[in-house]
Formats: C-alpha cells, sequence, structure tokens
C-alpha cells in the first residue's frame, strides 16, 4: 500500500495534472512526506497529494500521480 509521496515515486508513479483545491497545505511540510489520497467523483481511484500553494492561502495544489508506462 502506498502511503506517502516518496513511495508512490519510488513505485514507478509519475506526477500529472494539477488544479486548485480549497484549503490549506503549509508551506514548512516536507512534500516527500505528503499522503497519498484515492479520489472519489469523476476521477474516482485516481490518486492524488496536496501540495502547498505559493500563490495563496487560501488554496492548494491537487497533484495527480499517474503509473508510468511499461514499469511495473
Amino acid at each position: 500500500m502506498i502511503t506517502t509521496l516518496s513511495e508512490a515515486l519510488a513505485a514507478g508513479y509519475v506526477r500529472g495534472d494539477m488544479k486548485y483545491q480549497r484549503g490549506y497545505v503549509s508551506r514548512r511540510a516536507d512534500i516527500g512526506k505528503s499522503p497519498v489520497h484515492v479520489a472519489g467523483g469523476r476521477r474516482k481511484g485516481e490518486l492524488y497529494v496536496l501540495l502547498p500553494s505559493w500563490r495563496s492561502s487560501i488554496y492548494c495544489m491537487r497533484q495527480y500521480l499517474y503509473k508510468k508506462e511499461g514499469k511495473k
């Protein structure tokens, strides 16, 4: 089970789309230790992490993770 961004990247996932999401993530937090979440709704089942936004303190960035092709 993948629990952090560092584990996901080591398992062969790559960073994909980024979207703004209302919420705050500390800019001092270690990004590699960001927990991985599973999306619901239209993107059900896709993995994502929440990253800090340097442009706003009201919004954070939701970055989706995709499995790199050819690596298992």
